[in-house]
């Protein structure tokens, strides 16, 4: 009973070849006929273009403080943390001198009753500037002009006799 699936598959797949293996038979006799396909299509002059894109990267670097915590971790947590980050921004934009910035994350801490429990906890401060640079890279693009629609014929051979 299992097999019966199986085996009707496999009838149905060598019926499909059979009439598969018919038709191209059918086909290398010359029983067949060229169709022509007609078709709107879009075309357009492709130009390849150089551009170059110019950013300012900005990087800060500081400590942040640790802020108040409502109960105490079961591990040690500092007091501060070094944190350096970098932003990107438009060629025209001066960095800023300073940028604020927060992480937060959980921690464990033992209740009275000897549970445990989950918290959170913050570091926040005010980071400085520490570089500032222009970055220049190069791109490549493709510009699509003179855009119109075209038709295009294509002839199809079809094994078999005209529909």
């Amino acid at each position: 009973m299992k097999n019966l699936p199986v085996t009707a598959l496999a009838a149905l797949l060598l019926v499909g070849v059979n009439s598969a293996q018919a038709r191209m038979e059918s086909c290398d006799r010359g029983s067949g006929y060229w169709e022509e396909i007609t078709r709107n299509v879009r075309v357009c002059d492709r130009v390849m273009e150089n551009y170059t894109v110019t950013k300012r990267h900005c990087g800060y670097s500081g400590m942040l403080q640790l802020g108040h915590l409502w109960n105490k971790p079961d591990f040690y947590l500092p007091s501060v943390s070094v944190k350096s980050v970098s932003s990107v921004l438009n060629s025209a934009t001066s960095c800023p001198l300073s940028t604020w910035e927060t992480e937060s994350g959980t921690y464990w801490y033992t209740r009275s009753d000897g549970s445990r429990s989950v918290d959170w906890y913050s570091y926040s401060g005010s980071l400085n500037l520490v570089s500032d640079q222009l970055k220049t890279t190069n791109h490549i693009r493709t510009v699509e002009t003179n855009c119109r629609t075209e038709q295009k014929t294509v002839r199809v051979w079809r094994c078999g006799f005209e529909p």
